[in-house]
């Protein structure tokens, strides 16, 4: 099977990129406006910032990235301040999105470290993951992809599909993805953390509390831009069996599978 080449994912994220930077200038509005207002749509623009930051990564854009990671921190300070908004402490926002926005130029496919890593490959040496056992297991899989960005989702659902997993359905949220345990019985689920209104979270704890139609004990790995050593022990704590920190790759996807399979078969 020929390697995947995510060029055209990554042509979508970045033709939809001066949208989305727009879209984030809009969220901010006026800093005149009520303290609730300025509250709700910092907390819109932290939502924002998280999940651009994730799919900025997984692009292949790690300044980009940082650059949403700095805004997600700024707005969350802002949040949880208790100090009322003013045009002076929203400057920071304003000078955040400024250097998102001068990052537009770069923003293009020939820039992507993920575009360049698959088109100009380092030499593959034949290891454990090219036995015919390993693919075997792959081709047995089928995985239920839940992530709220289309360009994250598309990604995976194209490596997903290269390393020879079996079946891949994808759901947006945890609601979507709740809806289609009724009539899809996953052998492993990769999940996003941060959606609403049922997060990566609470939808791990209801598969392992029995609430859902998936068996409480299939294997659950987490996909997040969550770099945080105590979030991360939380949702191991909660019965995560693996947690893939963006941004990722396709050998680093297809170790993580193939490990939490093999721990899962029955011995």
């Amino acid at each position: 099977m020929p390697s995947a080449n995510p060029r055209r994912v990554v042509e979508n994220f970045c033709s939809k990129f001066p949208t989305q930077l727009a879209e984030l200038t809009h969220i901010v509005g006026d800093d005149k406006a009520s303290q609730f207002e300025l509250k709700r749509n910092l907390k819109k623009l932290h939502e924002e910032s998280h999940r651009l930051k994730g799919a900025a990564y997984c692009m292949g854009f790690p300044i980009l990235g940082a650059q949403f990671f700095r805004l997600e921190q700024d707005t969350d300070s802002l949040i949880q301040s208790k100090e009322d908004i003013t045009p002076k402490s929203m400057e920071r926002i304003y000078l955040d999105l400024s250097k998102i926005a001068k990052l537009r130029s770069h923003i293009a496919p020939d820039q992507s470290r993920l575009v360049q890593s698959f088109e100009n490959p380092a030499p593959r040496v034949l290891n454990d993951n090219d036995t015919d056992e390993i693919r075997k297991l792959l081709k047995a899989q089928r995985i239920l992809f839940v992530e709220d960005d289309i360009s994250v989702r598309n990604l995976v659902r194209e490596l997903l599909t290269d390393i020879g997993v079996g079946e891949v359905r994808m759901a947006s949220s945890g609601e979507e993805a709740l809806s289609l345990m009724k009539t899809f019985t996953p052998t492993l689920m990769l999940s996003d953390w941060h959606m609403k209104p049922i997060d990566g979270l609470s939808l791990l704890r209801l598969v392992r509390a029995g609430q859902t139609r998936m068996p409480s004990q299939t294997p659950i790995i987490f996909l997040t831009s969550e770099n945080n050593a105590e979030k991360i022990h939380t949702v191991i704590r909660n019965g995560v069996d693996h947690v893939l920190v963006k941004p990722f790759n396709r050998a680093v996807v297809m170790r993580a599978i193939t490990r939490v399979a093999q721990q899962s078969r029955p011995h």
